[in-house]
C-alpha cells in the first residue's frame, strides 16, 4: 500500500478557504448561472463570498440545471468561459430524469484526473499494476476519467470497450489484469459469466476491484459477494458527472472518505434543508457538495440526492477527512414507505446478497388496495432449492419488520447491467 497522505483539519480548512476564494472570483466574473444565484444572496464579483458565508448561497438542484439547459440549449448558462474553451462533452446517465450535458475545459478535466488519482492511490494502485476498465466508453462520463487518470499514474491500462462480457473476462485472464474497475453490479455479472464458462476467477491475477456508478461496494454483503467471487479486495468510490470524483474507500470497515481538499461537504435534512442533527455522533441526511477545482462548470452547494451518515472523529486509517459510514446508503428519492416502514433498496440488496443461491433479483413496489406492497423477484441457481424464497421473505421480515412477496422467476429472465443497475421499480 502507498503511504497515506493525512492533512490535518487545519490544513484542510485552509486549503478549502483558499480554493473557494479563487474559484468564486473567477466564477462571479463570468458565469451567468452562478452570478444570478449569488446576487440573490448579496454577493458580486466585487464582493465574493468567503467560505464562512457559503451557507448563504442557495442550494443547486439537478432540476434547475436541467431547466437551465432547456431554456438556453444546448449547454445552459453554467459556463465560466466561452464555449471555445471547452474540450470535453459528456452526459449524465439519465437514470433519475433528463440527462444533463456537461462540458469541461482542459483545466477542469485535469482536475477530474487528479481526483481519480487520489482514488487509485488510496486503493494502493501502482505503476506495476495492469488495470482493466470494464466500460463501453460511450457518451457517459463513467470511467473515462478512471482510464485517463490511470495513464498518468503509470500502470498498463486495458480498455474494455466494444467487448461482450465473456470477452472481457477472457481479456482479464489473458493479459493478467491485477485491478478491475467497474460498477459493483457488473463485477457480479462478470463473475456469473465466468462460472457459466467454467472460468475460475480465483486463478486470475486480479488483486483489487474498484467500483463506482452506484451504491453497492460499501454494502457489506455485496462487497463480500464480490470479494468471494474474485478473490480480491473490493474498494468503493463515489462520484457524479456534474460533481466529480468525490469519495473513496479507505479499507477500514465500510468507511468512505470525502476528498475535502477538492470538495466541501455538508449533510442536511432533506425535508427542511437545515443541517442534519447530530445523533450519537452521526449526521444522517442528504449529501451536499461544492467542488473547488472545476471552475469551467462548477456546482456550488449541489444537492446530490445521496443519503449518507457522516461520523464524527478521525478514522483508523489515519485520515482526518470527513468519513461516511457505509458510503452512499442510497438515493433519497428511492426511499418508499411500505406499510409504514421506510425502505431503501440498498437495505433489501444487503439481505438478498446473503443468499449465495440467488443469482439476480429485482424489487418492485406497487399499490394494491390502496396499500404499497413490496415484491422481490429472484433467480435461483438451483431451482430445486425452493425454500430459498421462503427464507428470504422471513429474513427481510426479521430485519426490517416488513413482509414482502418473493417470487422465483426463470433463470436469465431478469435484466443484466453493465453500468448502473435499475433493479428497483416503483409502480405507485
Amino acid at each position: 500500500m502507498t503511504e497515506v497522505h493525512t492533512p490535518s483539519r487545519h490544513q484542510i480548512s485552509a486549503e478549502q478557504a483558499f480554493k473557494f476564494n479563487v474559484m468564486m472570483q473567477r466564477v462571479l466574473a463570468a458565469n451567468t448561472f452562478y452570478k444570478a444565484r449569488c446576487t440573490v444572496a448579496g454577493f458580486t464579483a466585487d464582493h465574493p463570498p468567503t467560505l464562512e458565508e457559503l451557507e448563504q448561497i442557495p442550494f443547486t438542484r439537478k432540476a434547475e440545471l436541467v431547466e437551465d439547459q432547456g431554456r438556453y440549449p444546448p449547454y445552459g448558462t453554467n459556463l465560466t468561459f466561452p464555449e471555445s474553451e471547452y474540450t470535453r462533452l459528456h452526459l449524465t446517465s439519465g437514470t433519475s430524469g433528463h440527462p444533463l450535458r456537461w462540458l469541461d475545459t482542459a483545466e477542469s478535466w485535469q482536475w477530474w484526473l487528479e481526483c481519480w488519482k487520489e482514488v487509485y492511490r488510496s486503493a494502493g494502485v501502482t505503476d506495476r499494476d495492469r488495470v482493466f476498465v470494464a466500460f463501453s466508453f460511450g457518451p457517459f462520463i463513467g470511467f473515462w476519467t478512471a482510464f485517463e487518470a490511470g495513464q498518468l499514474l503509470g500502470p498498463m491500462m486495458l480498455a474494455g470497450g466494444g467487448l461482450s462480457t465473456k470477452q472481457r473476462v477472457e481479456t482479464i485472464m489473458e493479459h493478467g489484469a491485477t485491478v478491475v474497475v467497474c460498477t459493483p453490479t457488473y463485477a457480479l455479472r462478470m463473475a456469473e459469466v465466468a462460472r457459466q464458462d467454467h472460468i475460475d476467477l480465483m486463478d486470475s491475477a486480479v488483486r483489487l476491484t474498484i467500483h463506482a456508478g452506484e451504491p453497492g461496494a460499501s454494502v457489506p454483503n455485496v462487497r463480500s459477494r464480490i470479494e468471494q467471487a474474485w478473490g480480491a479486495r473490493c474498494v468503493d468510490h463515489a462520484g457524479a458527472t456534474e460533481v466529480g470524483a468525490w469519495g473513496f474507500g479507505c479499507g477500514i470497515d465500510n468507511t468512505m472518505h470525502i476528498n475535502e481538499l477538492e470538495f466541501i461537504a455538508e449533510v442536511i435534512d432533506p425535508d427542511t434543508g437545515k443541517p442534519a442533527p447530530v445523533i450519537d455522533g452521526v449526521e444522517r441526511g442528504e449529501l451536499v457538495l461544492t467542488n473547488l477545482g472545476r471552475i469551467g462548470s462548477p456546482v456550488i452547494r449541489y444537492r446530490t440526492g445521496d443519503l449518507v451518515e457522516k461520523v464524527a472523529g478521525g478514522c483508523a486509517c489515519g485520515r482526518e477527512l470527513v468519513a461516511l459510514r457505509g458510503g452512499v446508503l442510497g438515493r433519497i428519492d428511492d426511499m418508499v414507505i411500505v406499510r409504514g416502514i421506510n425502505v431503501f433498496p440498498s437495505a433489501i440488496e444487503n439481505i438478498v446478497r446473503e443468499f449465495g443461491d440467488i443469482t439476480e433479483f429485482e424489487m418492485v413496489v406497487e399499490r394494491k388496495q390502496e396499500m404499497a406492497e413490496l415484491l422481490v423477484k429472484i433467480e435461483i441457481a438451483d431451482t430445486a432449492k425452493s425454500a430459498v424464497h421462503e427464507a428470504l421473505a422471513e429474513r427481510i421480515y426479521r430485519r426490517l419488520n416488513l413482509r414482502p412477496a418473493v417470487e422465483v422467476v426463470d433463470e436469465g429472465s431478469l435484466p443484466r447491467y453493465e453500468l448502473k443497475a435499475q433493479r428497483f421499480r416503483k409502480n405507485l
